[in-house]
């Protein structure tokens, strides 16, 4: 029987479906902030069918979202494909995460679920480094509880307000450099953001380490723009694109054992 994951962020949705807590297949799709319920129901059917994902064997789906609003039409799209509700991923809903924070309301589903899917696969303390429209660090200490995060803007956000406010700068691509010191303007702009980034990170899990006086400290990197970042940093760092969806379904099956629905 199948598990839905759906995990809506600022940009991009990612949609993964589990048969036994593996993952068969997972979809990005962009967020589109005005989708309509009939939509999204199109959207899913669409997404199942193509890959042959049988939707009357989705036996329960379970969602996360930054934004309460965009949830709404795509909470309703899966009751209309599967005919149950999701397990929506608020405060209150078992998930197995030590929070040490000071204002648990603060912490988004998506830290939470990305910390729930890290877990699994890293041992304490350690950090997840997500890079989508914000970057965020988040920091899990010795017994595994989040510590608290780090946030910064997101490096597609940066480099197109760079263009925007600049009339000389052009708007570039997001690819790697050729070396550090560009000798044009496009790879000038690639090495400030690539690089930039990547040694923003260096500097920032060096700065970590420091202050919570940490040996040592696991990592691992998710969202849209890990791919193109974290190559370019000096730490060997693993890439796990399904990890919200991971932790999604671990804590599904966390309040499925507990009798939540």
């Amino acid at each position: 029987m199948m598990i839905l994951a759906v995990d809506i962020g600022n940009s991009t949705v990612s949609l993964g479906f589990y048969e036994n807590d593996r993952l068969l297949r997972r979809v990005k799709v962009s967020s589109g902030s005005e989708r309509t319920r009939d939509e999204c129901s199109m959207l899913l059917r669409d997404v199942s069918d193509s890959f042959n994902l049988a939707v009357g064997g989705i036996e329960g789906a379970v969602m996360s979202s930054v934004d309460p609003e965009a949830a709404e039409p795509w909470r309703d799209a899966v009751r209309d494909l599967t005919g149950k509700g999701p397990l929506i991923l608020t405060h209150g809903v078992k998930t197995g995460l030590d929070i040490r924070i000071d204002l648990h309301t603060e912490v988004g589903a998506d830290i939470v679920a990305n910390m729930v899917g890290a877990a699994a696969r890293l041992t304490p303390p350690f950090a997840v480094i997500d890079l989508g429209t914000a970057t965020v660090i988040s920091v899990a200490g010795a017994s595994g509880e989040l510590l608290g995060t780090v946030i910064a803007p997101g490096i597609g956000i940066s480099s197109k307000a760079l263009s925007a406010s600049a009339a000389a700068l052009p708007d570039v691509s997001l690819t790697p450099p050729v070396s550090v010191i560009g000798k044009n303007t496009a790879d000038s702009m690639k090495s400030g953001a690539i690089l930039g980034w990547a040694s923003m990170i260096d500097g920032l899990i060096d700065r970590i380490m420091d202050e919570k006086e940490f040996d040592r400290l696991d990592l691992i990197a998710c969202g849209g723009y890990a791919g193109r970042v974290i190559p370019c940093c000096k730490r060997e760092i693993p890439i796990a694109e399904s990890l919200t969806t991971d932790g999604l379904v671990r804590i599904y099956r966390l309040n499925e054992r507990t009798g939540r629905k």
